[in-house]
């Protein structure tokens, strides 16, 4: 099955225009007769708008119009023309002041006329469409239909009309009809909802309407093409069908007519443009626009299908509509009138959003997208809910709190005055107390929040924002929290609820988007990288355009090359130029750094420099051209073959352009410079990291172009659609006003695809439109478009560049052999550390004690070494793992063994293998305390026979010798060199000093080979004193911030031994003692486990060093410290990450293990802003600056003295002072210039995250020129820059580090070389073992009243259960009704119906704890759940009822109320699927948050230390500080998203003398500090946005199973089944230990069914089935057929029955049954039996998985020595059970014959000749047992004299062949005796499957084996036999 049977869209008649059923061509060619196609001869079929019938002449008239060869490009064309004359239309600016205040009229502009003309043509062609093809209807479906549907009787062609039969069907199928009961009313509702589809579905397969469409020869020009889909005999499988809509294209992506490249293009190569505008036909030839469009148009209007049944049809039919609406509108006067209407205009843009398919690569993109439309509808219907459960809990917290404001009182008579300030409180001017708010409804709020100082009261009014901007109804809640989870605009929400409400309110808006953006709105990108490589693996063509995969850069060459190239003959030029190339590259160098020096105040002689200069280096790159040209002669045309020759010679030509006098030093002449600069490329190929980091990220660049397009299309067509509706709304003082086309564009770019300030955008609108009617609307479509564009469209991207990171999935399984070789090197040997090679010893001469080995035999060196170690004491544990096993049951279950071991695993982790040996297999370990069962016993006898002929075990004897080889080698260094292990050169391992600390400590490196263990207790005990240390140290610094040291001193005066200073003494003593018995135990240096030798050490001993530096500081200089040595009191919060062990591995695996991936981004990213920086540099220097009086008209005017307001009140009152005019860098959120190439450089850094580019962008485009003051959207031809910037720069950049982290997360997991069948499994994997059995009773209650309870909590589907979810989901409704404004009358009912709903909640919780039972109920998490939310709820909900008042109450009932509503996911099947996946990531994203946590303390210790004293600038309030640490995390947790992160950098670098120095470095100061601003302000973004961020994405698409869970076996795992297999299970289990029994497995493998079935014969073929099908119940109806009947069974029925049944098929379920059985034998736990799971993953091996294609290969050699063993067991079992049969025979014949001769006694003596085989009985040696031992057999004690089944590996249940490409050699070790010697006749490969020889003739087994080492145990069994006879 392939990605599109799974997870692509359900070609629908929707969406396709096709709603007919498909049948593969196997299936028609049996059932029926393929007919001619007859849609040429009759192209009209039924009836369209019940009067057009097939003959109509208007019909047909219209239909040759449709289909006329130029109609269809001439309509495309008129779409173009209506896309062009909107633009033309909004090109004028119109803004509020010049729009007029009312229209009335349609026509006022040409414009106007010509949409009308268009829009006459474009309805007359959709009247034209409908006429032939019908509206909604098939034309072969009658009207009246419609009318006759309401009915719920059953479809008449659903009812069987044919007798019942014996059938093979599955055994899920229910074979007996029955007597049926009358409907319910479910089901009346589901028929009725049927019959009224049913008219509406198009016509099935007929003659004339076949099922599938086929493909015919088009004209020769097309022949390069894709055939036209067109209707005639199914040819093509399900993965060619073809679709009606252009975003189902087969056609290629590009496609040019080869006159265009004929001066290109060589006879033996293709030029270098043909190839990077690649298709997918062999003559690369590029598409026309449109023509696919075209060919597909003509397919749908030649199969008649409806009009709205097509989806570009639906959306012209909405643009028409829409059009005429407006029209009408207009011309009554209502649309531009008191209020507007402008959404009409606005969908009739949606005429040009054709202009989608303008090519086939971007309508791959669409098809691409709509193949995930599934999944992204499914994670949007969970990101939505999550969004409206946030939304809810706003409500109920926050609503009315944005309300309250501060208002400045009057003084002197002026109005009062609303400051903006929120605010909970205010001081009471006559008590100077704090006072509550004053609500707007009178009387006195709750004293919260911010206080406003004296002279302003705190008074809640109205909304602001026109309302958007609250938590008052369940719409602006939900619009907050989208923001949120936007990552824009929020923390000024947060703020201002904070100052508002409470501090902890920051805690709502952090874990909204933490959960919203960080980890749910990832499932996006998960799904987007997910599916679209779902769609390269299945058709191995890229997801962003139909092309074939291939590598476009050659990384071997120079630059981008192209296949089949022609090698130059022998040219002397091309020789010497190949010497030169890299002069060219200096001197491309030498361009960039000669203009970095440009600058806005440079001298003239600089830019005469610059100019020679660059003359003189154009000069020079234009004879380069004119080399590499001559040194391809005489074959010229090669020189076009390379993509670097194409672009150097474009460069050179504007280059040469750029020099020409008048055009450098022209405003245009600036821009050109770019030419340039994007020399620079072959600077960063040269850098041997960068180049093929570039080349993967623009490698795809065929991809990325079509990606580019597609989202320049998009946002073009947006901004059309905005300025229809938005244009004349807005003042001009808006910079993003929509007044013009080209602002749309921009402001629907910076809305949508940068997120940056969209809340403004968003509030301006809504704020404009609030009067005039459309505020909804606009937040509508502001916030749907947003969710599209950013969440889903531009995720696109991350999957462009991803594909360029991907590993060809033919080469995944060689990569995995070499992954697999190098692990086992690297686990084998030992790379030379810088330690090793430092260590003395390694050159002194060996000074042994003992005796040499070498000179020792060989076959003595190894027993000797290991008798040495072991003379020497070394510890017990030797191999991997095994530390931690001994005493581990001592003890167990006290509560201080408990603890020890959870500490144990917190500092040490998991010391356990999870890998089983081996061994346990061959042989389990006998457990004196477990009884011993007979069946166990012989299980293990037969082991040990087959370990004795197998010589496999030897593998793990080889392992423990290659183990202690090397140990035994690390041992004879230290024996040769004594003083190696001593430490210190003083401690000896008989040092009892040394002994007790090596007791405390883990020895780094690896195992001590000798001395002491490290103790389980006591080094948990010590590391828990640590820990307790380290976090004491952090609160001693989070209380004794530098602040209230300063407060402690002036109050206490200077003095040492405060409390902090001897807190942070103990600190400092214990991390030295921990230093020193580390040292004391294994050394420092050179040692065997030196203390070196960890990272995790290096980093404690510079952490202690740090913090001993700050102590002795703090204690000499008492109050004055610097700021560096203040800094080192953040070290203490790193030792977190040492301490614990999961800290440890995640920091390695998510920072160390891709640090260098991570650089690598990072230097490419630099690298790629330095051009950047350089145009910015020379276009925009010098011409920024503004004066900060806006009145100044330039440079001139700015001088003096202005007023500056500091409040103005409504009524004209202006408080202000003077204040100096300056010319200075414009600063509108963060300071930026691009006067030099440093501050260029620095300020496209800050807008590469995205932060503040709105802003430069805005001050850029206000250039009204030089020295002039900045005019709003006066150079908006500037705004070009930002957006390539943007675009190409921000987007790459951010994309690729999200590329990069990926990558890192799938190969620090193993799954990036992990192909798609693999990865199925892995999936697979985890939806195994997230599964719990059910612990249901195992019998139905007796007692009624418990029997219907237990029904209703068993019955997921039933009646009880809809009630409940309806009932649910009638809650949530009713939360989300609760507003601000207070309506007693609603309050009421909504009171009511909360205590009505938490009322049955209780009772459907009472119910099912009742029916299922304590142990059952408990079992389940959300009983868990409903037994603390449920009595919560009605408690709560009946004390708020009766009148308790209180915050507490009131706020615990709102938290149970909305906690009902998690309900809905648990009961909804999507939410309930997607909540698990998303769960899976749950581990690894707490394990990430703990270790960002950590950097959040280790930064916000650092920030509080070094900026305490800073005094606010520009962006600081009383909670933006980082004077605690408190307000220091928060700060840190909005920076993390880019919020503000650059405007509170160039705060706190503020310097003198805007603040006050001190005297020394030691004194305090209130001044910033560059140096450190700029280094940990950018830190912080780089480690926290740029990765930990993007971790967040890592983990979730990583952990994200839900597109593999819809393929391979997952797919077959529904909830139905598992609920099926867990009623199984749980009839058999035991119930106390919840384990399966041995003695169970053959009742339980009997029960299963639906996929896990694996009875040997099906349901059906059982013998009751047969004889109740094969029963006469009336014996007059057989009449001549009563001889044929034997006790009212029809023999004849009862042979046909038996004759039908596939006896190979029961032979191949027969084997796999024993295969499972054997397995399930060896791999149960003795005592216990097998676990739920582990049965699961047993049933998957042999049910749903192939595990040569499935398994990587470390688990597939393992899986192959298991099957081998199974292979073994039941080939023993098979002899056993024919050597039973042998004897039984003998047994059998020999009493006959007594019988005869007894017979023939009396008669006339004959002689018997005996002609039967001597055949060996069966003996007893054979497995150490009697004939009375237990029977190993699976199928009990029956005696099976059938043939032998050879087990086929390669045949599965689908009965698909398959293959492995794992290939190794054999050995004889790896076949069995047993196996090899019946195998005589046979090869066997080596894999995880091994076949047994026996075929289907016992005489061919019975000679094999008596030639085989079988024979002699044959022999013995006949004699034995024949002695048991004798006597």
């Amino acid at each position: 099955m392939g990605l599109e049977e799974h997870i692509r869209l359900d070609e629908k008649a929707g969406d396709y225009g096709d709603g007919r059923e498909e049948l593969d061509a196997d299936e028609v060619g049996k059932d029926r007769e393929v007919l001619p196609d007859l849609r040429r001869a009759l192209p009209l079929r039924g009836r369209t708008l019940g009067l057009l019938g097939p003959d109509s002449s208007l019909r047909t008239a219209l239909y040759r119009f449709l289909i006329y060869p130029w109609t269809e490009p001439v309509i495309l064309l008129l779409i173009i023309a209506n896309a062009i004359i909107l633009t033309i239309q909004g090109a004028r600016t119109l803004t509020v002041e010049n729009a007029p205040s009312s229209v009335k009229g349609y026509f006022h502009t040409w414009e106007d006329y010509a949409l009308f003309a268009l829009f006459v043509v474009f309805t007359l062609e959709a009247f034209a469409r409908i006429c032939v093809s019908g509206l909604i209807l098939d034309p072969e479906v009658p009207l009246s239909s419609v009318f006759t549907s309401f009915t719920t009787a059953p479809d008449p062609a659903s009812v069987s009309m044919g007798a019942p039969t014996l059938e093979r069907n599955p055994s899920t199928a229910s074979a007996s009809q029955g007597l049926r009961r009358s409907a319910t009313l479910t089901e009346k509702l589901s028929r009725l909802a049927s019959n009224i589809a049913r008219p509406f579905m198009l016509a099935h397969s007929s003659s004339s309407f076949p099922s599938r469409a086929t493909t015919i020869a088009l004209d020769p020009a097309t022949a390069g093409l894709p055939s036209l889909p067109l209707i005639g005999p199914p040819t093509s499988t399900s993965a060619n069908r073809p679709r009606a809509d252009t975003t189902k294209s087969l056609a290629p992506m590009l496609e040019k007519a080869d006159a265009i490249h004929a001066a290109l293009r060589g006879p033996r190569a293709p030029p270098f443009l043909a190839n990077i505008l690649r298709s997918e036909q062999p003559a690369d030839q590029l598409s026309l626009p449109f023509k696919l469009s075209v060919r597909i148009a003509h397919s749908v209007t030649s199969r008649n299908v409806p009009y709205l049944r097509h989806s570009w049809s639906r959306i012209d039919a909405l643009a028409v509509l829409s059009f005429w609406a407006a029209f009408a509108f207009a011309v009554a006067g209502i649309e531009h009138g008191t209020y507007h209407i402008g959404v009409f205009r606005a969908l009739s843009v949606l005429r040009t959003a054709r202009l989608l398919a303008i090519t086939s690569g971007t309508t791959t993109i669409m098809r691409s997208l709509k193949t995930a439309r599934p999944l992204l509808q499914s994670v949007a219907l969970f990101v939505l809910f999550a969004i409206a459960v946030f939304s809810i809990i706003g409500i109920q917290a926050f609503n009315g709190s944005f309300r309250r404001s501060c208002y400045l009182q009057p003084t002197l008579g002026e109005v009062e005055q609303q400051l903006g300030q929120g605010c909970g409180g205010y001081i009471d001017p006559l008590t100077l107390n704090a006072t509550a708010y004053i609500p707007r409804t009178g009387g006195q709020g709750t004293l919260k929040g911010y206080v406003c100082p004296l002279g302003q009261v705190c008074r809640e009014e109205g909304e602001p924002q026109a309302g958007l901007e609250s938590f008052d109804t369940v719409y602006a809640s939900a619009l907050q929290v989208f923001i949120i989870s936007s990552a824009n605009g929020w923390s000024p929400l947060m703020y201002k609820m904070i100052d508002a409400e409470y501090f902890v309110s920051c805690f709502f808006f952090i874990v909204c988007i933490v959960v919203l953006n960080f980890w749910l709105l990832n499932l996006f990108v998960a799904v987007i990288t997910n599916t679209f490589s779902a769609i390269r693996e299945e058709t191995h063509k890229s997801a962003f355009g139909a092309a074939p995969l291939q590598a476009v850069v050659d990384e071997s060459e120079e630059g981008w090359s192209t296949d089949g190239r022609h090698v130059p003959r022998h040219n002397i030029v091309a020789e010497v130029y190949d010497h030169i190339r890299w002069c060219w590259v200096a001197l491309a160098l030498a361009s960039l750094a000669l203009q970095a020096t440009y600058s806005a105040s440079m001298s003239a002689t600089h830019a005469e420099i610059l100019s020679k200069g660059q003359l003189g280096l154009t000069i020079a790159f234009d004879f380069e051209i004119l080399v590499r040209v001559v040194a391809c002669l005489p074959d010229w045309r090669a020189f076009f073959w390379k993509g670097t020759n194409v672009l150097d010679l474009m460069l050179a030509v504007g280059s040469s352009i750029v020099q020409t006098p008048g055009v450098r030093d022209s405003g245009w002449g600036k821009w050109l410079v770019g030419f340039e600069l994007v020399r620079f490329y072959r600077v960063i190929l040269e850098i041997p990291r960068m180049k093929p980091l570039l080349l993967s990220v623009f490698g795809n660049m065929y991809g990325l172009a079509n990606m580019t397009l597609f989202l320049l299309l998009i946002n073009y067509i947006s901004a059309l659609v905005a300025t229809q509706m938005l244009r004349g709304d807005l003042s001009s003082g808006k910079a993003m006003n929509f007044g013009q086309i080209y602002t749309s564009f921009l402001a629907i770019y910076q809305a949508v695809f940068s997120s940056e300030n969209w809340t403004t955008v968003l509030y301006d609108t809504g704020s404009a439109e609030a009067p005039l009617g459309q505020t909804a609307l606009t937040v509508l479509f502001f916030v749907a478009w947003f969710f599209l564009a950013n969440f889903i469209v531009l995720q696109m991207f991350i999957a462009v560049i991803n594909e360029n990171f991907k590993v060809a999935e033919e080469s995944k399984r060689s990569q995995q052999a070499d992954f697999y070789l190098q692990m086992q090197q690297q686990r084998d040997g030992h790379s030379a550390t810088w330690l090793r090679r430092l260590n003395p010893y390694r050159w002194l001469r060996p000074s042994p004690k003992a005796v040499v080995v070498e000179n020792l035999a060989g076959n003595l060196v190894l027993p000797m070494q290991k008798a040495l170690v072991q003379d020497y004491g070394v510890a017990e544990q030797r191999y991997p793992g095994a530390q931690g096993s001994r005493g581990a049951g001592r003890g167990a279950g006290h509560m201080t063994s408990k603890s020890l071991n959870a500490l144990q695993q917190l500092f040490i982790g998991d010391t356990g293998s999870n890998d089983v040996p081996l061994a346990n297999l061959r042989s389990h370990r006998k457990d004196p305390t477990v009884p011993h069962d007979p069946a166990d016993e012989e299980t293990e006898r037969h082991l040990e026979l087959l370990a004795a002929i197998n010589n496999e075990a030897t593998v793990e004897e080889d392992l423990n010798d290659a183990f202690y080889e090397r140990r035994a080698r690390k041992a004879d260094f230290i024996r040769n060199h004594p003083t190696y292990d001593k430490t210190l050169w003083i401690f000896s391992q008989k040092s009892a000093l040394r002994r007790r600390c090596q007791a405390v400590v883990r020895p780094a490196g690896g195992e001590r080979i000798f001395g002491r263990a490290p103790s389980p207790a006591a080094h948990t005990i010590f590391q828990f004193v640590l820990l307790l240390t380290v976090i004491g140290g952090i609160v001693t610094e989070i209380i004794a911030t530098p602040i209230y040291r300063q407060n402690y001193y002036i109050t206490n005066g200077l003095m040492r031994g405060s409390w902090f200073d001897v807190s942070e003494s103990v600190f400092g003593l214990l991390l030295v003692v921990e230093f020193a018995i580390k040292v004391i135990a294994d050394g420092f240096a050179f040692t065997p486990n030196a203390y070196v030798r960890s990272i995790w050490n290096i980093l404690d001993f510079i952490i202690m060093c740090g913090l001993l530096v700050n102590l002795t500081t703090g204690l000499v200089f008492i109050g004055s410290v610097s700021r560096f040595t203040r800094s080192l009191k953040a070290l203490r919060a790193l030792r977190l990450i040492t301490l614990i062990e999961k800290m440890r591995s995640t920091f390695e695996d998510l920072l160390i293990s891709g640090a260098s991936r991570i650089i690598d981004a990072a230097m490419l990213a630099i690298l790629y802003m330095i051009p950047y920086a350089v145009w910015g540099l020379t276009i925009f220097a010098g011409r920024t600056n503004l004066c900060n009086d806006s009145s100044a008209a330039g440079i001139g005017q700015c001088v003096g003295e202005f007023p500056s307001n500091a409040a103005s009140f409504s009524d004209g009152t202006v408080f202000g002072f003077p204040v100096p005019r300056a010319w200075d860098n414009p600063s509108p959120s963060t300071t930026f210039s691009f006067d030099t190439f440093r501050s260029s450089l620095l300020i496209l850094f800050e807008i590469v995250s995205l932060e503040g580019w709105i802003d430069v962008m805005n001050v850029v485009t206000a250039i009204a020129g030089p020295d002039q003051a900045p005019q709003t959207n006066a150079s908006q031809e500037n705004a070009i820059f930002f957006m390539i910037y943007n675009l190409l720069g921000a987007v790459v950049i951010l994309t690729l580090f999200v590329s990069i982290i990926i990558g890192n997360f799938s190969t620090k997991t193993g799954s990036a070389l992990l192909t798609q069948p693999q990865r199925e499994w892995i999936d697979l994997q985890k939806l195994i073992k997230r599964q719990r059995p059910s612990k249901r009773p195992k019998v139905r209650p007796v007692w009624p009243f418990r029997a219907w309870c237990y029904d209703r909590a068993v019955f997921k589907h039933g009646w009880w259960s809809r009630t409940m979810t309806v009932l649910f989901t009638l809650h949530v409704i009713a939360l989300m009704t609760q507003t601000y404004w207070r309506l007693n009358l609603l309050d009421q009912i909504r009171s009511n119906f909360f205590l009505l709903v938490t009322v049955l909640y209780c009772i459907d919780t009472s119910v099912r704890f009742y029916g299922l039972g304590y142990r059952s109920f408990k079992a389940n998490g959300w009983n868990v759940f409903d037994t603390i939310i449920a009595p919560g709820s009605l408690i709560t909900t009946v004390s708020v009822s009766i009148g308790a008042q209180g915050n507490v109450i009131d706020q615990l009932q709102k938290l149970f109320l909305v906690s009902i509503a998690f309900k809905l996911v648990q009961r909804m099947n999507n939410l309930n699927k997607l909540f698990k996946t998303a769960v899976a990531s749950l581990p690894v994203i707490m394990s990430l948050l703990t270790l960002w946590f950590i950097l959040f303390m280790f930064f916000a210790i650092l920030f509080v230390e070094v900026f305490s004293f800073t005094k606010w600038h520009s962006g600081e309030t009383r909670n933006q500080n980082y004077t605690s640490i408190g307000t220091a995390l928060v700060m840190l947790a909005f920076m993390s998203s880019g919020e503000g992160w650059n405007q509170y950098m160039h705060d706190y670098a503020i310097m003198y003398p805007r603040c006050t120095p001190g005297l020394s470095p030691y004194q305090e100061t209130d001044c910033g500090s560059a140096a450190w601003a700029f280094t940990l302000f950018i830190a912080w973004n780089l480690l926290s946005m740029y990765i930990f961020v993007n971790m967040f994405t890592g983990v979730v698409v990583d952990n994200f199973s839900y597109v593999f869970q819809m393929t391979g076996g997952s797919r077959d795992v529904t909830r139905q089944q598992m609920r099926a297999f867990k009623k199984v299970w749980a009839e058999h289990a035991n119930q106390r230990t919840g384990y399966l029994e041995r003695q169970r497995f053959a009742a339980f493998f009997h029960q299963l069914s639906g996929i896990f079935e694996v009875r040997i014969y099906p349901k059906e073929w059982h013998y009751g089935n047969i004889v109740a099908a094969c029963k006469e119940t009336d014996a007059s109806e057989a009449g001549w057929q009563n001889a044929r009947i034997v006790e009212g069974i029809n023999l004849r029925k009862l042979t046909t029955a038996v004759g039908q049944i596939d006896f190979a098929e029961i032979r191949r379920r027969r084997n796999l049954y024993s295969r499972l059985y054997h397995e399930a034998i060896i791999t149960h736990e003795q005592g216990k039996g097998i676990s739920f799971t582990n049965m699961l993953m047993l049933l998957a091996h042999h049910k749903l998985i192939d595990d040569k294609e499935a398994l990587v290969l470390k688990d597939l050699l393992v899986r192959t020595r298991t099957n081998d063993l199974v292979t073994d067991l039941v080939n023993l079992d098979r002899v056993r059970s024919l050597l039973r049969t042998i004897t039984e025979r003998r047994r059998f014949l020999a009493a006959v014959e007594l019988r005869r001769r007894e017979s023939l006694a009396a008669t006339v003596p004959e002689i018997v000749v005996d002609d039967f085989p001597s055949t060996p009985p069966a003996t007893q040696d054979i497995t150490s047992t009697n004939r009375n031992s237990v029977n190993m057999s699976p199928f009990g004690d029956q005696d099976h004299s059938g043939p032998f089944d050879r087990w086929d590996a390669h045949a599965s249940l689908s009965g698909s062949p398959r293959s492995s490409r794992l290939q190794r050699m054999r050995r004889t070790s790896d076949i069995s005796v047993m196996s090899a010697d019946l195998g005589v006749r046979h090869t066997r490969e080596i894999s995880p499957f091994r076949d047994t020889i026996f075929g289907d003739d016992p005489q061919d087994v019975l000679a094999t084996m008596q030639n085989s080492s079988w024979g002699a145990m044959m022999k013995e069994a006949e004699e034995s036999d024949s002695e048991e006879e004798g006597r």
